[in-house]
């Protein structure tokens, strides 16, 4: 479906693909937003995430970039696949100082990016939760000048602007959509989603983040911010009752969600990551179960990519 490189401007129409399942009734239906097709290695939300901010780079003359992660994280994977692809310079800052050390602890997304070039500076999980501190990060400036700084996730108003060409593609495969599933990690998919999302038709529209993380509540101020304006299209949502779709948190899962995985991706022949997408598509049939969407629901699931996490 795509040729490589894309240009940074350009974004590809994806399937929506028809989801088999056995809880739907007989009037509701569900879709799979195919986005894990858009790109041949930085996919789903990633490319859109990092596109604009790859063009921003560029256009300013910047050395290369500078962002940061956890060992498991679908950002720094699609960072350095995005730096390898358009020729920039990229360093990590990863969230794990044990590992600096210990090569072999390293998970399959830290050895793929470094493969492709990008180095890593190893901090404390103490030091990490200092990255939105300007004084932490003006010591990063003057390791790295000229160096383009993109948040962790890759969450930024620009990310936000992209996912609106998700939408777009949403609304014309499917205009009588109801709910939209995505997975939420910073929450800038749900914000750009939301945001994008027609708040006035005669059809009511709802975006539901799924957490991937314990107490995601955290997140709700952030995710208002970025979507801008009252909007009440939109909920984050960490389970159900007494069921957790977080599977432990982030990073983490279950027996129970292992199994829906793998019974979804045999229904509807396709893959799913573990570390998000697993977690959507077991709320998704926790959901069905307590009877959450009404009979005429017309239900979209957005697959946001981060295969390479089947790996880990």
């Amino acid at each position: 479906m795509y040729q490589t490189p894309l240009g940074l401007k350009q974004v590809l129409t994806t399937p929506l693909q028809p989801i088999q399942w056995p809880r739907l009734t007989g009037n509701q239906q569900a879709w799979i937003k195919r986005d894990d097709l858009n790109h041949p290695r930085i996919q789903g939300n990633k490319w859109h995430k990092l596109r604009l901010n790859m063009l921003a780079a560029q256009q300013a003359g910047c050395a290369g970039l500078l962002t940061f992660g956890g060992a498991h994280s679908n950002h720094i994977a699609a960072t350095a696949a995005a730096a390898y692809d358009y020729g920039m310079a990229a360093t990590g800052i990863i969230r794990g100082d044990e590992l600096s050390d210990n090569q072999q602890a390293w998970s399959a997304t830290l050895k793929n990016a470094v493969a492709l070039g990008m180095t890593f500076e190893f901090v404390s999980r103490s030091h990490y939760r200092q990255r939105n501190q300007a004084d932490w990060m003006a010591k990063w400036h003057a390791v790295y000048p000229n160096y383009y700084v993109i948040p962790e996730g890759g969450s930024n108003d620009l990310a936000i602007t992209a996912m609106a060409d998700v939408m777009a593609q949403i609304n014309d495969q499917c205009p009588d959509w109801t709910h939209l599933l995505c997975a939420v990690g910073t929450g800038a998919t749900l914000a750009g989603l939301a945001k994008a999302a027609p708040n006035k038709t005669t059809i009511n529209k709802a975006v539901w983040g799924i957490a991937s993380l314990k107490q995601a509540e955290h997140l709700i101020p952030q995710i208002e911010t970025w979507v801008g304006q009252p909007q009440s299209n939109w909920r984050l949502l960490s389970g159900l009752g007494n069921t957790p779709f977080h599977g432990g948190g982030y990073g983490k899962t279950t027996p129970e969600i292992t199994a829906m995985q793998q019974q979804f991706e045999q229904h509807n022949d396709l893959l799913l990551d573990p570390i998000y997408n697993a977690k959507v598509v077991y709320a998704f049939d926790h959901l069905l179960a307590h009877n959450a969407f009404p009979e005429d629901s017309r239900i979209i699931i957005y697959h946001s990519g981060g295969l390479q996490g089947r790996s880990d």
